[in-house]
């Protein structure tokens, strides 16, 4: 369930029927406007270039908004915390915290990617499951670069002004944490669906090229059928959702357009952003 929403939505990532539309949004209220574009976090090489309306909106842009700046990850800084949040500080280790049956189904699922659990005994579940998807995903040859990171290098290239809705400390503290005091309900469930990873990515990436909101929507609502998955999906997404609200209507009030990007299951299912901004009677046009 986690890994549909923070994996995709991590890792990334509505009702139209067979229309062309895309994953972009314009948002308007009076005079002020900006975009809104999914993105999908991990990308195949094959699915670029990118359907036209992302470039659309990137000509229209003044400056571009993504989640978090990628970029601080690749700097000692960026390692270290990366490591405090990942890793125990308490000195409890991950066989110790999943129950027996939990950690050997673990270790199985590892042992088939050809990873050794030993050296990740230190760190949390939701790390060690990261590097398990990440894995897997580079062995199907779907770990390509994102849509984020795309529009970041074309963004410093054009030398176009860069904001972003959370730091670095704020994004990881939340998806490396997902798992706090349901260990193992969470490497169950997530377990289930690293054996169905490939065939769900292929599914989100169809329904965010296309812009069929409706697909979107069921895969975004999938995995909130347990206690578990409504915390994950609250935390992941409908509380980041509410935190950037706020940012987002002050772009709206600066003559500046914005092009905000987005994991795609972000705008769809409940309390997305799409909805939220509705709600507070802006103006949502689907390109």
């Amino acid at each position: 369930m986690w890994l549909k929403t923070g994996l995709y939505a991590a890792a990334l990532w509505f009702t139209l029927g067979v229309q062309a539309q895309t994953s972009v949004w314009q948002v308007s209220k009076a005079e002020q406007t900006l975009y809104i574009a999914g993105t999908v976090h991990l990308l195949p090489p094959q699915q670029f270039p990118l359907p036209a309306e992302f470039a659309t909106a990137y000509r229209q842009a003044d400056t571009l908004v993504f989640e978090t700046d990628v970029r601080e990850l690749e700097t000692p800084q960026g390692m270290q915390l990366l490591m405090q949040q990942a890793m125990y500080k308490d000195g409890r280790k991950l066989n110790g915290v999943l129950s027996a049956a939990t950690y050997k189904q673990l270790q199985q699922y590892a042992n088939t990617q050809g990873v050794d659990l030993a050296p990740l005994n230190g760190f949390k579940p939701d790390f060690v499951l990261l590097t398990l998807m990440q894995v897997a995903l580079q062995k199907a040859g779907m770990a390509g670069e994102g849509v984020d990171m795309y529009f970041l290098k074309q963004a410093l290239a054009d030398n176009k002004p860069l904001l972003f809705l959370e730091t670095v400390e704020q994004q990881l503290g939340m998806l490396l944490n997902i798992s706090a005091n349901n260990e193992d309900a969470f490497v169950q469930q997530n377990l289930a669906q690293l054996s169905e990873l490939e065939t769900e990515l292929n599914k989100i990436i169809a329904a965010w090229r296309s812009g069929d909101t409706g697909a979107m929507a069921e895969l975004a609502m999938a995995f909130t059928d347990t206690p578990e998955g409504k915390q994950f999906y609250e935390a992941l997404l409908v509380q980041r959702n509410k935190n950037w609200l706020p940012q987002i209507q002050q772009m709206l009030a600066t003559p500046e357009v914005e092009l905000v990007l987005v994991g795609a299951l972000h705008l769809a299912g409940e309390s997305n952003v799409l909805q939220l901004l509705r709600e507070q009677g802006y103006n949502i046009t689907q390109l």
